[in-house]
C-alpha cells in the first residue's frame, strides 16, 4: 500500500514538473524512513501480542495441561461436583500447536528485526565509509582540486533546476 502511494506521488510530481525533474524517491519499493519504522514497530507489536497470548494461556490453564476431570464447587452447585471436560487430549494438542506456532512467530519476528537493523547499520557504515573514501581521494588529488578552483573562477552561474514549462507557469 505504501509503495503504491509513493509511486502515485512520484507520478504526480513528474506530471507537474516534467520528465527532467528531480525524483522524490530513489527507489519507491525500498523501506525507508516512516515505512521502515512502521514495519519494525508492527513487528514489535506482533511479538508483544504473541508473548501475551502464550503467557495468559499458560497461567489460565496452569501449564498448557487440560485435566479431564475438575472438582467444581461454585454456585449453583450445593456441594463438590465432578465436571468432565470433553475431549481433553484434542484440546491439549490444539493448544500446544497454537503455543508452538506463536513461539515460532516470535522467533521469526525477532530474526526479522535483527536482519532489518543489521542491514540498516551496514548501509550506514558503507555509506559513511564510501563518503569518507571519496572525500580523501578528492582532497589528495591535485587535479580535482585545480578543476574545482578553475570552475569557480569562470564566474558562469548555471541554474541547477530547469525553468518551469509553459503549463506550470500558467497554472
Amino acid at each position: 500500500m505504501h509503495v503504491a502511494y509513493r509511486e502515485d506521488r512520484e507520478r504526480k510530481h513528474t506530471l507537474k514538473y516534467g520528465e527532467n525533474c528531480r525524483r522524490l524517491y530513489q527507489n519507491t519499493g525500498k523501506k525507508r524512513g516512516g515505512l521502515w519504522w512502521t514495519y519494525v514497530l508492527t513487528l514489535v507489536f506482533k511479538i508483544g501480542v504473541d508473548i501475551t497470548f502464550v503467557y495468559l494461556l499458560y497461567h489460565i490453564y496452569e501449564g498448557y495441561d487440560f485435566p479431564s476431570l475438575i472438582k467444581c464447587e461454585q454456585k449453583p452447585c450445593p456441594n463438590k461436583v465432578d465436571c468432565f471436560i470433553s475431549r481433553p487430549t484434542e484440546k491439549r494438542i490444539f493448544t500446544l500447536f497454537m503455543v508452538v506456532t506463536s513461539l515460532v512467530c516470535i522467533l521469526l519476528s525477532i530474526f526479522e528485526i535483527l536482519y532489518l537493523v543489521g542491514k540498516r547499520c551496514r548501509e550506514c557504515f558503507t555509506s559513511f565509509h564510501n563518503s569518507r573514501q571519496v572525500m580523501t581521494n578528492t582532497l589528495s588529488s591535485g587535479s580535482t582540486l585545480m578543476e574545482s578552483n578553475s570552475i569557480k573562477l569562470t564566474g558562469k552561474s548555471t541554474p541547477e533546476t530547469p525553468a518551469p514549462s509553459y503549463s506550470v507557469a500558467i497554472s
